[in-house]
């Protein structure tokens, strides 16, 4: 932010970048009789042009939801290990072991999830719940429901091979899709106010998906590892490192459609259209990728270097650019938040520049574990309050996310008193310290 004197001595603000100058003049907004002797930042002074009102006290709920969605997860889990991975018949050496190399896709796929989830960062005990949902009740439904299906296509034609090709390149991935994509709407019905852009919509599907591509990959490294360790090389290799991105790219389409069709449309046959659509073309990923490889015969490798790579680089491509783009909404979202000076430039800058918040994050920790926490709390309820600013500017007012909004801002401004104190604190305790250390040596 840079300042500019007009002729006739009045100051024009010309917005280059946050903080420089400009910092001082948000921070003679906050009021000084509002600062304690603990550093505890209390309600600022707005402008003139802004009425004055203390936001309420956020209410501390007990996550009901997320409680129960866990159980519900659990409970498939473990109706998953009874059935289907039973120790006894697989071998506990087996388990173990496929289980581990189930790990590896699964932590490259959370590791992208996290990436563009890191400006306005999901709770994690609902991502958490999501997985449970897709690890447990989807696989396991899905497992039945296939299974089902398939012995009865198996029976209609009297062509058991047959019916595997037809069960594996159409029946799947309606059956896959629909289940992996329940969670997310059930998600967006009660928790509507955590969706406040379409990468919020993708980051829940891609929990759902990895979920059950975790559950699902030990299936299948346990059926290679009992045909020989070739065939489970092979496995690793197909699912592992060839399409580890399969079912979080597919179920990201349902997590796109429930997205819009919250955030973007009005009408009911509207959000049912746009639902419809990108649950198609996620069923349509997964039929390519279980048709090339069902029907491709020695085409397969060729379908997927033309085709899927491509695909997959441009899904990925588009995912980093609207990541990049949502720090711009932020920035943008909360600039009524600073003009009025509940915010700082510089904490916009905290919130949605990588080595700011690394750095903001690094100072933080100089007040312990509680102080870093706080901050991390501060920093992802400015990036909820920019995203849900700028939703509701575009779109109109929505009295849920602005009841949820002064929540959210009154938990910030205890989040900043909280790691001002901590901070503040420790930095007493390192003068002290260095004072008596100084003091030592000279005696």
């Amino acid at each position: 932010m840079t300042t500019r004197t007009l002729a006739d001595g009045d100051t024009d603000m010309e917005t280059t970048h946050w903080g420089g100058p400009g910092e001082d003049y948000r921070l003679s907004k906050i009021s000084a009789a509002a600062i304690s002797e603990d550093n505890g930042i209390g309600a600022p002074a707005p402008d003139d042009a802004a009425p004055v009102w203390q936001p309420p006290k956020a209410i501390h709920s007990f996550p009901w939801f997320e409680m129960v969605m866990t159980v519900i997860g659990v409970l498939g889990v473990i109706g998953l290990t009874l059935y289907m991975l039973t120790p006894e018949a697989t071998g506990y050496f087996a388990l173990v072991k496929t289980t581990l190399l189930a790990l590896i896709p699964l932590v490259i796929v959370v590791g992208f999830l996290i990436r563009i989830d890191r400006w306005e960062p999901e709770p994690w005990k609902t991502k958490i719940s999501v997985f449970l949902w897709g690890a447990g009740v989807a696989t396991l439904s899905a497992g039945i429901l296939n299974t089902a299906l398939h012995h009865n296509i198996a029976y209609s034609t009297g062509d058991a091979q047959g019916a595997s090709a037809l069960s594996a390149t159409f029946v799947a991935p309606l059956v896959e899709e629909t289940l992996k994509g329940v969670v997310v709407l059930i998600v967006v019905l009660v928790r509507r106010t955590n969706i406040n852009s379409v990468l919020d919509g993708v980051v829940y599907a891609g929990f759902s998906a990895a979920g059950f591509m975790f559950t699902e990959d030990i299936l299948y490294f346990l059926r290679g590892e009992a045909e020989g360790t070739t065939n489970l090389i092979v496995l690793v290799v197909m699912r592992g490192i060839f399409s580890p991105f399969l079912h979080v790219m597919a179920t990201s389409m349902t997590g796109i459609g429930l997205a819009l069709a919250l955030l973007k449309f009005k009408r009911g046959w509207s959000k049912a259209g746009i639902v419809a659509v990108f649950w198609v073309c996620a069923m349509g990923i997964h039929f390519l990728w279980n048709g090339s490889a069902s029907y491709g015969g020695g085409w397969f490798l060729v379908l997927y270097a033309v085709v899927q790579v491509p695909a997959f680089i441009l899904w990925s491509v588009l995912l980093l650019r609207a990541t990049r783009k949502e720090a711009e909404k932020i920035r943008t979202g909360l600039v009524p938040y600073v003009r009025t000076g509940w915010v700082l430039p510089g904490e916009v800058t905290m919130a949605t520049d990588k080595r700011s918040r690394r750095a903001a994050l690094k100072w933080a920790a100089r007040g312990g574990r509680d102080a870093k926490k706080a901050m991390r709390s501060f920093l992802a309820n400015l990036a909820s309050l920019g995203l849900d600013q700028r939703l509701m500017a575009k779109h109109g007012p929505d009295p849920a996310r602005i009841e949820n909004d002064r929540q959210m801002l009154t938990e910030a401004a205890d989040n900043r008193r909280e790691f001002l104190r901590l901070t503040s604190i420790a930095e007493q305790q390192h003068d002290v310290s260095k004072a008596v250390s100084s003091r030592a040596r000279a005696a």
